[in-house]
């Protein structure tokens, strides 16, 4: 006799954004992931569906500007009118994200933040938190994310793409042309932000090959492993790293 299973329903979340196309965008990314959304499209719509006693959610992902109520007036109407939150919220901003506004946020009651140009591997990763307990085991290298363009050859073959995440000890290439697993591969990747290029020579570790039925999480691309990295090269991929970590404190506090 097969014993029944009880399936604990989806977490729900309410995604208030005016900007039409990151909305969707948001919207298919994390209802893919297995989330219930709700939208709404400007902070009156936001504050009418938090303001209903009926509704419940799990996490509010909430633009600070938006006509109406701008995202500002709704975190004041939470803490006035609500008696305090009683759901974690993460700010989705495309400007304001200087240390001393985020840390005006953090008194206002929100739980993280998220900036607009994030890939999809850093939105699954910031919702995902707030509902699965972080492993405590560290990683010999720390992983940041990041959204940097990427050549890498191999056996002859050469192509562009991106990096989502980024270590010492390795890459992830989002990309619909995997080099073979255990392929040696050669990477440069350009970082804007130091406004260098940075090579190092590595082997492919593990590949996510595009699959229509792939688990939502499951991103199609390569995992590099770094085998050797010139020093100079080195020196500025600590440089970039230190600073994403420094964000990460920004970012990511209710973890």
């Amino acid at each position: 006799m097969l014993k029944k299973v009880n399936m604990s329903p989806p977490k729900k979340i309410l995604l208030a954004d005016d900007t039409y196309p990151i909305r969707i965008m948001l919207e298919e990314i994390l209802t893919d992931a297995g989330y219930q959304v709700i939208t709404a499209e400007d902070g009156e719509q936001a504050w009418n569906y938090l303001s209903d006693s009926r509704n419940k959610i799990d996490l509010l992902i909430l633009d600070l500007l938006m006509p109406k109520l701008s995202g500002f007036e709704v975190l004041r109407k939470i803490q006035q009118e609500l008696g305090g939150k009683k759901f974690p919220i993460l700010i989705i901003s495309g400007v304001f994200k200087t240390p001393k506004e985020i840390s005006r946020l953090r008194q206002m009651g929100a739980d993280g933040f998220l900036t607009k140009g994030s890939v999809i591997d850093e939105i699954l990763y910031r919702v995902n938190v707030f509902f699965c307990k972080v492993p405590s085991k560290k990683r010999r290298h720390p992983r940041v994310f990041c959204n940097f363009p990427v050549e890498y050859s191999y056996n002859s073959h050469r192509h562009s793409s991106y990096i989502t995440t980024l270590s010492l000890g390795g890459c992830f290439v989002r990309t619909l042309k995997p080099a073979p697993e255990g392929e040696r591969i050669i990477v440069r990747i350009i970082i804007p932000e130091l406004k260098k290029e940075v090579s190092a020579s590595g082997r492919v570790a593990w590949v996510n090959r595009w699959d229509e039925n792939r688990k939502p999480n499951t991103l199609p691309g390569m995992g590099i492993e770094f085998i050797e990295i010139p020093p100079e090269d080195r020196d500025y991929l600590e440089e970039i790293i230190r600073q994403r970590l420094e964000e990460e404190k920004l970012y990511g506090w209710h973890s």
